[in-house]
């Protein structure tokens, strides 16, 4: 998979590589959103159907559960976990919203299994690459991920990434951050 970036020159490069890894490691995300000031990392799925509104609550509440099962297991409760559902005239987009100091791959791992089963054909997958398939080695893609995963936990780290799939290539933009505005006077 080949990765694009636009970004700032004093920016490293580091967290791009580290995002196309994690996003290349789980093609069924189809896009990821860091906000180091906030410490939240967004992670979008989309499913090629609209779904009605009582299967997006299904959908919601199944993932509430499972992350709060999942993360009750390993002893480390999130801080921040919400999920919302959007759709347009053919797709429904499930956007999660996590603490990006307790998300881990593991947990990652479980919900695109747990989403793949639900939906199956209809999760949308980024397609391969020659590269990807090359380049299989599960290891060095799961020790990526958790570089990629302790880059966003990073506080240092000061403008937020957004990382997205375009056919077979991922794409990352560093995200200016936005300055407090006054108040107005009255």
């Amino acid at each position: 998979m080949r990765a694009s970036a636009s970004r700032a020159s004093n920016e490293s490069a580091d967290p791009v590589g580290l995002i196309v890894a994690l996003l290349v490691r789980f093609p069924e995300i189809v896009s990821l959103v860091s906000r180091p000031s906030e410490g939240t990392v967004t992670l979008s799925f989309a499913i090629a159907k609209k779904l009605d509104r009582s299967t997006q609550v299904a959908v919601r509440d199944t993932i509430l559960d499972h992350v709060t099962s999942f993360t009750e297991l390993m002893e480390d409760p999130y801080e921040r976990l919400e999920v919302a559902c959007e759709t347009d005239e053919s797709m429904t987009f499930v956007r999660l919203l996590r603490d990006a100091k307790t998300v881990s791959r593991e947990e990652l791992q479980m919900l695109t299994e747990l989403l793949g089963r639900r939906f199956e054909t209809l999760l949308v997958k980024s397609p391969v690459s020659e590269e990807e398939a090359i380049d299989d080695d599960p290891v060095a893609q799961d020790e990526a991920v958790d570089a990629a995963l302790d880059a966003l936990r990073d506080p240092s780290q000061q403008k937020s990434l957004v990382g997205f799939r375009e056919e077979k290539r991922v794409m990352v933009y560093f995200v200016p951050s936005r300055k407090k505005a006054k108040a107005r006077a009255r």
